[in-house]
């Protein structure tokens, strides 16, 4: 457990969030930064970053529908013939699915998978 003297103070969190304030208005920016807008307007990676954003839709879409059934991700995976964890894995995006468990995760909401 954590000591309060790990956690910074009120006047810390304020001088931190005005320096990052003022970094940003002179426009200087960290190697961090610098490097992932170069990664994300490198016309070579589009088809990945597309592929990324198509992905994190489709988690959305996924997420949204066992919310709207009511669902906990307990129930579907029970609904599924699976566990929880592997859920709560697919729904951050940190597995790959194919076709047929998207259409059982379906199933288990309610709704049926269409490709628009």
């Amino acid at each position: 457990m954590k000591d309060h003297a790990d956690y910074a103070t009120e006047s810390e969190i304020r001088a931190n969030i005005a320096e990052i304030a003022e970094r940003v208005k002179k426009g200087i920016r960290s190697q961090e930064e610098l490097e992932r807008d170069a990664y994300f307007t490198d016309p070579a990676n589009a088809e990945e970053i597309a592929a990324t954003f198509a992905r994190m839709e489709l988690v959305k879409a996924m997420y949204k529908a066992r919310r709207e059934a009511g669902l906990t991700q307990k129930e579907i995976a029970k609904r599924m013939g699976t566990n929880p964890t592997y859920i709560a894995a697919v729904e951050r995006g940190r597995k790959n699915i194919s076709f047929s468990t998207l259409a059982k995760y379906a199933r288990a909401c309610g709704k049926k998978v269409a490709l628009l």
